[in-house]
């Protein structure tokens, strides 16, 4: 899915794409990937891209703008992972376990991808873009949660609570899975959640 934010590329009436903005998005997502925010600069993500440097400004309108269209590029991605694991589920217990399934997934396909996405939060206290961005993601990812709780049967008046409790559930135990110790507790606390998910709500 192509994010939104940022310059769309502008052309003529019949005139295709040349696609350059998708080379420099998916440059500023491998240069995020591998060096970090700290890392990131024009001429690393035009080099990645094969293009000139300017077409960032052009597309993007400054270094955050495309660092918060890798943002909502990144969040899309962990979002179709987990939707894979979710889909169908009837119960509060099987959406927690498919939620914690999804994306343990996408950590394992590529874990710098979920590192990315605790980097870009940390960021987003301090930059607008990114935190614009982040927010669209999440806004999407509770609307979906909130759709199975409610067919979970989970009152109304608690579904946007209950969301965001699993949501910050989820992601904290992907934090602690990043650091990567202790993989025997880390199984237990994620039965402990589900459990105590399906039972809370």
């Amino acid at each position: 899915m192509e994010a939104t934010t940022g310059r769309q590329e502008a052309r003529g009436p019949g005139r295709p794409s040349t696609g350059a903005r998708e080379r420099v998005l998916e440059a500023g997502l491998e240069t995020l990937l591998e060096e970090g925010y700290a890392g990131l600069t024009y001429a690393r993500v035009a080099v990645r891209a094969g293009e000139n440097k300017s077409l960032i400004s052009y597309y993007f309108g400054s270094k955050q703008g495309l660092v918060g269209a890798v943002s909502e590029l990144v969040g899309d991605r962990i979002t179709a992972g987990v939707l894979v694991e979710i889909e169908g589920s009837e119960t509060v217990g099987e959406l927690v376990e498919g939620m914690v399934t999804g994306l343990w997934n996408v950590m394992d396909a590529d874990q710098r991808i979920a590192r990315l996405y605790f980097d870009l939060s940390a960021v987003s206290v301090v930059d607008e873009d990114v935190r614009r961005s982040l927010h669209l993601v999440k806004d999407r990812w509770r609307e979906v949660i909130s759709g199975y709780l409610a067919v979970a049967g989970v009152p109304r008046h608690r579904v946007p609570a209950a969301a965001t409790f699993l949501v910050a559930g989820v992601e904290g135990l992907a934090i602690e899975r990043l650091e990567g110790y202790e993989p025997e507790r880390l199984e237990e606390a994620s039965k402990l959640f589900i459990r105590s998910a399906a039972l809370a709500l």
